[in-house]
């Protein structure tokens, strides 16, 4: 397994989002994640002092180019990671986007080697997924590892 290079705020406690983004064929927006290896829905960290629902907004239209207009949190989970020699707890909020605007734009290309809508059954066999998008396959009565 390849070593991660951790910055700063990935070491510290802090809240994460992640966001269920379809699109009207009802197929969810997944990121090809160069860090972690994984694919993922959207995900990060919310900044000391901003809310949930600010750190989603901002997050999204960093990595995206979209514009979230409505939204709901479907559930809140806490993870623990080791890293660095030390636990880090990371309380995740997974919201569902009700409706956004914009044009879907990979505005971190060194960060997200490919962004694309894939239908849930193709998600379901991605050789590796991210915590939360296992979270949300949760939602939907589906369990699986990270890593099949």
């Amino acid at each position: 397994m390849k070593k991660i290079n951790y910055n700063q705020e990935d070491i510290l406690n802090h809240h994460g989002i992640a966001a269920v983004i379809k699109n009207a064929r009802g197929e969810i927006l997944m990121q090809e994640h160069v860090k972690y290896g994984f694919w993922t829905i959207p995900v990060g960290k919310v900044k000391e002092g901003q809310s949930v629902a600010d750190g989603l907004k901002q997050e999204i239209l960093e990595e995206c180019d979209l514009e979230i207009q409505e939204y709901q949190e479907l559930v809140e989970k806490d993870y623990f990671y080791e890293r660095e020699g030390r636990e880090v707890k990371v309380i995740s909020h997974l919201f569902e986007i009700l409706k956004y605007e914009g044009e879907l734009k990979n505005m971190e290309p060194a960060k997200h080697r490919q962004q694309l809508f894939l239908p849930i059954e193709k998600i379901k066999k991605l050789p590796y997924l991210s915590d939360l998008t296992l979270l949300y396959l949760e939602q939907l009565d589906f369990k699986r590892e990270a890593r099949i």
